[in-house]
């Protein structure tokens, strides 16, 4: 069987340009590269130096803070998440980026916003990512009642996928079982680790979301692996990290205290044995 192939997401928080990063990148050994769309960010300039160095394009990933205006029951909110939405996905279809990866949600206190209004916008969304080829891997993030509403909705359309978040299971859903869940509808990971939620009570909290490497937090990766391997097979294994500490906080300061070089190939052989661990039969 080949190898499974390994990928990473490209942060904005690096000390050197993003070419630089790239070129160290392909030279730790990954495969793909997974940028985010955001202020900062020139996708141009990322597309041009991964075509140089040879790396994979797996996906793009949209920005999250008008996803709430979606699901809402007002017109001009819908058109501005709508807008952002597609921004990315027309970056997609331009540069021949397979995947669009989408949160549903932000906000951590409970709100009960009906679910009609999001799975009609969603499902025009999601229409225009079919003509264009591209598929939508909706994220597990906080507000998962919408995410199980839209993944159960589209569960028969191949246009729509899931992005599975390790960290997030952990410090957003409490633990559930999601790849047991969506394991079917499978077409990404954003495999980190983190510390799970350090509120008594469960109040969900941002700050929890560390983005630590694989080992560096609490996650189970024995359990993690032998899960994913139950779930839809995967040609590219995704890993989003970070190497900045949330404010007031240091778990992720030893990251920053190393070369780039030294971060990457420590991430890329921690990412090439659980690699191993998920292509053993």
């Amino acid at each position: 069987m080949q190898k499974t192939k390994l990928g990473i997401s490209l942060k904005n928080s690096y000390p050197l340009p993003v070419k630089e990063v790239i070129k160290i990148i392909a030279q730790s050994g990954f495969d793909a590269l997974s940028p985010v769309n955001k202020n900062g960010t020139d996708i141009t300039e990322v597309v041009n130096t991964a075509k140089e160095y040879g790396i994979i394009l797996q996906s793009l990933h949209t920005p999250s803070s008008r996803s709430v205006d979606m699901w809402k029951g007002d017109k001009e909110c819908n058109a501005l998440g709508m807008a952002q939405m597609t921004e990315s996905l027309e970056l997609c279809h331009k540069y021949e980026i397979p995947i669009m990866v989408a949160h549903i949600w932000q906000g951590y206190e409970p709100v009960d916003i009906p679910k009609e209004a999001g799975i009609e916008n969603h499902g025009r969304l999601i229409e225009k990512a079919k003509e264009y080829g591209v598929k939508i891997a909706y994220e597990n993030t906080e507000g998962e009642d919408y995410l199980f509403a839209l993944l159960e909705h589209f569960k028969n359309n191949n246009t729509v996928g899931f992005c599975w978040d390790s960290g997030h299971e952990l410090c957003y859903n409490s633990g559930k079982d999601l790849l047991k869940k969506f394991g079917d509808q499978l077409i990404m990971t954003h495999l980190n680790d983190n510390n799970g939620c350090s509120d008594p009570k469960g109040k969900l909290s941002w700050l929890d979301d560390l983005h630590l490497l694989p080992g560096d937090g609490i996650c189970d990766w024995n359990y993690n692996i032998e899960r994913l391997k139950k779930a839809k097979r995967q040609d590219i294994l995704n890993f989003e990290l970070s190497i900045e500490s949330k404010p007031n906080q240091h778990e992720n300061d030893k990251y920053c205290e190393m070369p780039l070089e030294e971060y990457f190939s420590t991430v890329y052989n921690i990412a090439c044995n659980l690699r191993d661990e998920y292509d053993l039969s």
